[in-house]
């Protein structure tokens, strides 16, 4: 008999040594020694004097320090304070903490315990843990499985390949192919920290979040399940069916759709085709607009063309009516930004200072975002440029101080000092309101201190100055007819069919009409009594080949690489042709045909 006690405590020792491998760090027990006490058993086999083991069978309970372990089979060594339990494993802590397996290695000097099984489940409150394999540590009250796992909580369903969970902290560690899948999100990355008593979920990996509200994807930062609040490191973006937004740095809420990046930051409106760039921007849906600052970059691809626009500022309305609203607000408040008291520049030009923080009136601002959030469309219906405007487009280029751009009825305003090129001509005034029409400039309206001047094909300067001038052009995007309002001054250069020079014409009336043809003045109607004088090509000298104020800026005009900068990537620009209706004559106009 003794033999075979020998004979089984040795196969008993090797099986314990190849199966319950110690932890590398194994863990410490903080609490007073004591030992594992049984409570029940439906019977005992087995007892050994040497090795005080013992062998249970039927309805096995223990107890060591308020912790009832369950089994249907167990051998316990009270010599080592150790437990082998097998068959229908239950850990009961508390009153809502249960572990249930197929068999257990229970420490009791270290509290500690190792469970396996084709299930191994752990149930506390609302969290289930499920595993094949799992530690737990009673001392620090947390359970850890070193296979693939899923935890279950608040209908969230959690995959991972190793993880941890604190009972006491509710704090969850998540490592390898981590998949959280939820109703309202899924959350996939390689390692994560949750503390479920914030909702906050942190990750160090490159993570993506999926919900109905649009895509997050981020290499580190952390994110808030249940307010929808994100701040993202590194580079960052956030995506749904109608834009992106992309940063270095990214704060953003994906269900209302707010937030801020900083650090290479663009804006894309899908339904648009428009890019904004910049180092700073900013997305209220409350407010209804998305600002960018900083080396602000703007393009807006058409169907036939590319418009490229560069600014101190840039900001983007989602409702044309709340930019006129702010825009008004900004003029009420500061009366003395508009120089121009011409009632229709002030109708059409309205200013705003995009400095920051963005000028809109406080006391305004919730009715701003009461009409924002009736809004459904993300499609850009308004957008103000501050400081330094720059515009290229391969049909016309200019600058001003700032400029707003109706993208419902398709006209550009530049505001304060604008010039604007296009087909070798250059066009100044206090005011220039440009007006789109199948993606071509179709006129300009160019109010106060007017000055159009048009280079010919024998390179002279032919000058146009007034109140208010309207230019209209052909479908090269070249000037076709010019109509001046007041003050009416002109200079134009008579050329034969060989370009050779037949004279100069200088004319002055209040009203006047020029139409040009292959860049050449074709012909030129008056409104009253002009005051017109030819001079010959002989008499023609520097003092009168010139207007008052005349000054030809070519130089000033801008490039595609001075717009973009050397911080964007460029895109293709697609051309096509537009036609444009000619305006038919006012009455009352004499005519006189120049050169048939």
């Amino acid at each position: 008999m003794r033999f075979k006690y020998l004979f089984a405590l040795f196969f008993f020792l090797i099986a314990l040594k190849g199966i319950a491998q110690k932890p590398l760090n194994k863990p410490i027990d903080r609490g007073p020694k004591s030992k594992i006490e049984l409570i029940s058993a439906d019977s005992l086999i087995g007892i050994s004097g040497i090795t005080s083991l013992r062998t249970f069978y039927g309805n096995v309970k223990f107890l060591h320090r308020g912790v009832i372990l369950s089994c249907q089979k167990a051998i316990h060594n009270s010599g080592d304070n150790k437990i082998q339990a097998y068959g229908r494993i239950k850990i009961n802590q508390g009153d809502t903490l249960t572990i249930t397996g197929d068999t257990l290695y229970y420490d009791g000097d270290t509290r500690f315990a190792r469970i396996f099984g084709k299930k191994v489940l752990l149930t506390d409150d609302d969290v289930t843990v499920e595993s094949t394999r799992m530690n737990y540590d009673l001392n620090i009250d947390e359970a850890f499985y070193p296979v693939r796992g899923t935890i279950r909580q608040d209908s969230a369903v959690l995959k991972s390949n190793s993880g941890f969970y604190n009972t006491r902290s509710k704090l969850f560690k998540y490592a390898g192919d981590v998949e959280i899948v939820h109703p309202d999100y899924v959350i996939c990355t390689d390692s994560l920290d949750y503390d479920s008593n914030t909702g906050d979920a942190f990750f160090k990996t490159s993570t993506t979040i999926n919900s109905k509200d649009g895509i997050l994807m981020a290499d580190k930062g952390y994110y808030n399940i249940r307010n929808k609040n994100a701040q993202f490191i590194g580079r960052s973006k956030v995506e749904n069916e109608e834009y992106y937004l992309l940063a270095d740095t990214l704060h953003f809420n994906n269900e209302t759709e707010e937030g801020f990046g900083k650090g290479r930051v663009e804006f894309y409106s899908k339904k648009d085709s428009l890019f904004l760039n910049g180092e700073y921007g900013e997305k209220l849906k409350s407010a209804g607009y998305t600002k960018i600052r900083g080396n602000a970059l703007m393009r807006l691809i058409g169907e036939r063309d590319t418009l490229y626009l560069s600014a101190d500022s840039i900001l983007a309305f989602n409702d044309k009516s709340l930019a006129i609203r702010s825009l008004t607000n900004s003029i009420s408040a500061n009366p003395d930004s508009l120089n121009n008291t011409d009632s229709t520049a002030i109708r059409a030009v309205p200013i705003v200072d995009l400095a920051d923080p963005l000028t809109i009136l406080p006391d305004n601002l919730t009715l701003l975002q009461d009409s924002a959030s009736k809004k459904d469309t993300e499609k850009m219906e308004f957008l103000i440029a501050s400081g330094n405007v720059k515009i290229y487009r391969s049909d016309f280029q200019a600058t001003c101080d700032s400029l707003n751009y109706d993208l419902v009825d398709s006209v550009i305003t530049f505001i304060r000092k604008p010039e604007i090129w296009s087909k070798g001509s250059q066009m100044l005034a206090d005011t220039v309101l440009a007006y789109m029409k199948n993606d071509r400039i179709n006129k300009m309206d160019l109010i106060q201190k007017s000055f159009v001047i048009s280079q010919d094909t024998a390179q002279n300067f032919n000058q146009i100055k007034g109140r208010q001038i309207q230019a209209f052009f052909d479908n090269d995007t070249a000037i076709k007819l010019i109509e001046v309002e007041g003050n009416g001054e002109s200079i134009y250069f008579a050329l034969d069919d060989q370009n050779k020079l037949i004279g100069l014409n200088r004319v002055v009336c209040s009203k006047m009409r020029l139409n040009f043809a292959d860049k050449k003045v074709k012909r030129i109607s008056f409104m009253g009594a002009p005051e017109s004088k030819l001079i010959p090509p002989h008499e023609i000298d520097n003092e009168v080949i010139e207007l008052e104020n005349f000054s030809w800026d070519i130089d000033k005009k801008p490039s595609k690489k001075s717009v973009i900068g050397s911080n964007f990537d460029d895109i293709s620009d697609v051309t096509k042709k537009n036609e444009l209706v000619p305006k038919e004559p006012e009455k009352g106009f004499s005519t006189t045909e120049i050169d048939k």
